[in-house]
This record gives structure tokens, C-alpha cells and sequence, in this order.
């Protein structure tokens, strides 16, 4: 008896866990406005800033973390790849949807932080789908500095890197166009549709490539875009990038109509070196999400607003 009221008991928790789970994760997919026009949605309630809860796989582990996404719109200098500041540069600009994807974690005793800025331009009917101009990436721990960019020029990226780290070291490399990681984000966001199938060529997301340090080039990748499940939006599709040649996988999860927004995340690929490595997977699992104009939202009183977002003073 006793036995089976334990065994009753631990079902009752999970499925009260499993629900409070499901209202989480209602009450954030509605936090964000039901508009249906990008327009609206997008040049009217500022920018949308999304938290994940992280599990990061490095040295062979999985470490607790977050990451936030925060997708804004801005008008762009597309010959010198800056935003625009001033007036009288504003009708030399082009609109672009911007991603600031941030990602913190602890290994052991020293924190990681990193981050990628990437500039998307926005179709028009004066200005249709275009290359992704520009991707920022840099990186932080207690050993060292990585900073990695990509600038579109023509039929190819031009890249810099500079790093603390001899076998990735400072170098300029130029790079045959190809669809980037990086912009996958970003793709989604504006229009699915845009996305890159079947058996493609692609150069592999900065973060990956700064973590695991290897060469900066274009590598062959199979990608495929699923439905999964009923959403609250409508339903939820999944593009998942294969690299058979670095045994690694990304899969993104998001709702299949506007405004796409991204649910999770997962990245598997072999972590660590020697005898500690191991195939491991990084997962990122959306718990809050709110739309916000964060850049008037900078003095002592705004601090509250980082509880609404799931973040620590």
C-alpha cells in the first residue's frame, strides 16, 4: 500500500509539474502582441527581447547558463555595414532586422560570456531579400578575448579575427559567399520560406567555431524544415542543420506563423578533448519574452524590469 500511494504521489507531482510547465510556457508565447503585420509588429513596440533557460555543453559537460535574443529593427549603411545615427545619412539606409544573440554561463569557477550581432536586410518591394551584410561575434572568459567579424562584399565575406589563443591567432580570410549560420535567426524571422534546403553549403555559426577553433570556411550541410506539433500560434515547425563532416547538428524551434518567434534550441556536437570528450548537446528553452523600447529603459527604477525577464540584479 504504502508502495503504491508513493508511486500515486510521484505521478500526481510530475503532472502537476508538466502543467505548471505548460502554463509557463502559454503565458509566455501570449506575452508578446497578436499582431499579424510585420509592420506593426515590429516598428511599434520597440524591440523583442526573449530569455532562455541554457544548458551549455563544454570540456565535456553540461553547464547551467541563460541566453537572450533581442531582435529590433534599424536603418543600416549598407557600403559601410554601420547603423545609421544621423539625419542626413537616414536616406542612404536601408531597413534591417538586427539579432543580439547573448549567451552566459559558469565552467567551474570562471564565467563565459558571448555574443553576435547580426544585420539582416528587410524586403521591399525597392529592396528585396538580400544577403545578410554583417555578423559580430565576440567572446569572453578568464583566459582570453576572441573577436570574429563577417562583412559581405560582393560574392564573398570578408573576415576578421583576432584572438589571445595562437591556433586561431589574428587573421583576415576571405570566405566564397555561402548561407550562414548565423543568419538562420534571422531568416526565420523575417519569412521561413527563406531558408535554405536540402543538401547546401553553409558556414558554420560563429559561436561553434570560436568554441571549438577551427578553420573559418564553408562546409556541406543537409537542412530540413518539419512540423512538429499543434502551438498556440498555429503550430510549430523545426529547421535542423546537419554537418556530416563535423558531426554536429542545430535544430531551432519556432512558431509556424508571424512572428515565428523561436522556442528552443538544441546543438550537438563532441565536446571536450582527449579521453574526456563526448557527444554532448546544448539545449535553450524559452521562459520569458517580453517587447520593450529597452534603449529609454536605462536608469536605477528600470531595474525591476529584469525580474519580468527572469534576470538577476
Amino acid at each position: 500500500m504504502i508502495l503504491k500511494f508513493k508511486f500515486k504521489l510521484k505521478c500526481i507531482i510530475q503532472l502537476t509539474t508538466l502543467f505548471i510547465v505548460f502554463l509557463n510556457y502559454t503565458s509566455v508565447a501570449l506575452s508578446l502582441p497578436e499582431e499579424k503585420d510585420f509592420h506593426s509588429y515590429w516598428y511599434n513596440y520597440g524591440a523583442e527581447i526573449t530569455r532562455f533557460e541554457l544548458e551549455q555543453s563544454r570540456y565535456g559537460e553540461v553547464h547551467p547558463g541563460h541566453a537572450i535574443l533581442i531582435f529590433v529593427t534599424e536603418p543600416f549603411l549598407p557600403d559601410i555595414q554601420v547603423k545609421s545615427d544621423y539625419e542626413a545619412s537616414r536616406e542612404k539606409s536601408i531597413p534591417i532586422l538586427k539579432l543580439n544573440l547573448i549567451k552566459r554561463f559558469n565552467t567551474g569557477i570562471y564565467d563565459y560570456s558571448m555574443m553576435k550581432s547580426v544585420f539582416t536586410p528587410i524586403p521591399s518591394e525597392q529592396q528585396p531579400f538580400s544577403k545578410t551584410l554583417k555578423v559580430s561575434t565576440t567572446r569572453q572568459d578568464w583566459c582570453g578575448h576572441v573577436y570574429l567579424q563577417y562583412n559581405f562584399e560582393g560574392d564573398h565575406y570578408k573576415v576578421k579575427q583576432y584572438s589571445y589563443f595562437e591556433k586561431e591567432g589574428d587573421k583576415d580570410v576571405t570566405i566564397p559567399y555561402a548561407h550562414l549560420e548565423d543568419e538562420i535567426w534571422t531568416r526565420i524571422r523575417i519569412d521561413p520560406k527563406t531558408l535554405p534546403l536540402g543538401e547546401i553549403e553553409m558556414i558554420p555559426g560563429s559561436f561553434f567555431t570560436t568554441l571549438r577553433m577551427i578553420d573559418l570556411g564553408v562546409e556541406n550541410a543537409v537542412a530540413e524544415l518539419t512540423n512538429t506539433q499543434d502551438g498556440n500560434r498555429g503550430g510549430i515547425s523545426q529547421y535542423t542543420v546537419t554537418y556530416p563532416s563535423l558531426g554536429r547538428t542545430l535544430s531551432i524551434r519556432f512558431n509556424r506563423n508571424f512572428p515565428y518567434d523561436i522556442l528552443s534550441w538544441s546543438e550537438t556536437y563532441q565536446s571536450g578533448s582527449g579521453k574526456d570528450a563526448k557527444v554532448l548537446t546544448t539545449k535553450a528553452r524559452r521562459t520569458h519574452a517580453v517587447m520593450v523600447d529597452y534603449w529609454n529603459k536605462n536608469s536605477v527604477k528600470d531595474l525591476k524590469l529584469r525580474k519580468e525577464l527572469g534576470l538577476s540584479k
